[in-house]
């Protein structure tokens, strides 16, 4: 076995409301001292350093495989009537290998095309002034519950064609299955429980809207996906639950954040509010500031297929990497003042979208969606403040974002 390769801690492993509030000091201690940092408690090594992330994304003996996760392989040992279940997870592309991954993304960008979702700008717009509009008058919000979740779980809900008025069963389902993301050796029994019980509620909800499109087409993404074909392969009925699954959770929980993240970002930083009121233009390189700065997606896993080297450590067959990447998209080897928020930075290759094969399939319809959101919020609401400086972060950490956002404007 490996032997740590610094006097510092895991900390991921019962992590404190200080670094769930603010990640990144730990972050550059962990880059500076221990790149490559065994964690005896998680049984992983954590990566942070952008080189050493980057090469890991890109390379393919850097596996995935939703089957080798001790908290997957725990639940189903636990609970064997959801092994099914938790098959699903195998299916979706994001946790497969080439040639299988190579095949499901294959058929995927079939109908998850850029055309579909620049048909989607003009909506997507809709929908973000509704909110706003439902919002105006009380001259208040909690930019999480009443527009960074809403706007891209109604869109993610069209696209795919599920009914958007079961985005609050989405969110919940979504809320619990993510749990499972974040390592956590002490996971009680109870949180295993729900985590199956949600899982199974999630794919009992979409399995007959899945036959129903297999029998009647509708101009929806389920129906794309089930007509999806490529030398004569298709999606089986798993791995079409399995990527739609994928898609529903991943569509509006990493967007939320995104929203929610670039948001906050821009009230502690009035002087860069202020720029982009001034200059909406500004927006993509915003949002890619955004991505970079407190990224929405803050772990990536991988699995080594075989004896490797990074960082000066050697990655034994079979163990896991977490990639951790906000330390990443931190560091200063690669971007100049790192820990300032600048919606003019050029060349910003952040990782907030993963890398390689695996880089996000929905990267450009989330950028989309921030963009719209946060145009639509400083042009309508140029004065808008944060009423507090006491935020709760949401678990996981996976998946950074506050729980609540009250601002007024």
């Amino acid at each position: 076995m490996p032997h740590a390769s610094s006097a510092l801690t895991d900390p991921l492993i019962d992590s404190t409301t200080e670094f769930f509030a603010n990640p990144y000091p730990t972050f550059a201690r962990l880059r500076e001292e221990a790149p490559c940092l065994w964690s005896e408690k998680g049984d992983y090594w954590l990566v942070s350093r952008y080189a050493a992330a980057h090469e890991i994304l890109g390379d393919l003996h850097f596996e995935k495989s939703a089957r080798k996760w001790k908290q997957i392989d725990m639940l189903s040992k636990i609970f064997p009537q959801a092994k099914e279940t938790f098959s699903y997870r195998e299916k979706n592309m994001l946790n497969l290998n080439p040639p299988d991954h190579t095949r499901l993304r294959s058929l995927v960008n079939k109908a998850f095309t850029p055309s579909l979702i620049n048909q989607m700008r003009e909506h997507i717009e809709t929908i973000a002034n509704e909110l706003l509009d439902a919002v105006e008058k009380k001259k208040k919000m909690d930019l999480m519950g009443d527009f960074s979740f809403p706007l891209p779980a109604i869109v993610i809900a069209e696209m795919l064609g599920v009914p958007a008025k079961d985005r609050d069963k989405f969110k919940s389902w979504s809320h619990t299955m993510t749990a499972a993301l974040d390592p956590n050796p002490n996971m009680k029994l109870i949180d295993m429980a729900k985590i199956a019980h949600a899982s199974q509620e999630l794919i009992a909800y979409l399995r007959p809207l899945v036959n129903e499109r297999r029998k009647n087409r509708q101009n929806d993404l389920i129906s794309a996906l089930v007509a999806a074909e490529e030398d004569g392969n298709s999606l089986t009925e798993a791995e079409l639950i399995a990527n739609v699954v994928l898609l529903l959770i991943a569509g509006h929980e990493t967007t939320t954040n995104l929203i929610g993240n670039g948001t906050l970002a821009l009230l502690r930083n009035p002087e860069q509010k202020a720029a982009l009121v001034a200059n909406p233009e500004l927006l993509p390189s915003a949002v890619s500031e955004f991505l970079r700065y407190d990224s929405p997606v803050q772990l990536i896993r991988r699995i080594a297929a075989q004896d490797l080297e990074i960082a000066g450590q050697t990655i034994k067959d079979g163990q896991s990497v977490l990639i951790c990447v906000g330390a990443a998209n931190h560091d200063p080897s690669q971007f100049t003042a790192p820990d300032q928020l600048d919606i003019r930075r050029a060349n910003n290759r952040h990782l907030a979208f993963g890398h390689g094969i695996h880089h996000c399939l929905g990267s450009s319809l989330a950028e989309t969606e921030g963009q719209i959101a946060i145009g639509a919020l400083l042009k309508r609401m140029p004065q808008i403040k944060l009423e507090t400086d006491h935020l709760e972060w949401k678990h996981p950490f996976s998946l950074r974002g506050p729980k609540a956002l009250p601002v007024s404007f």
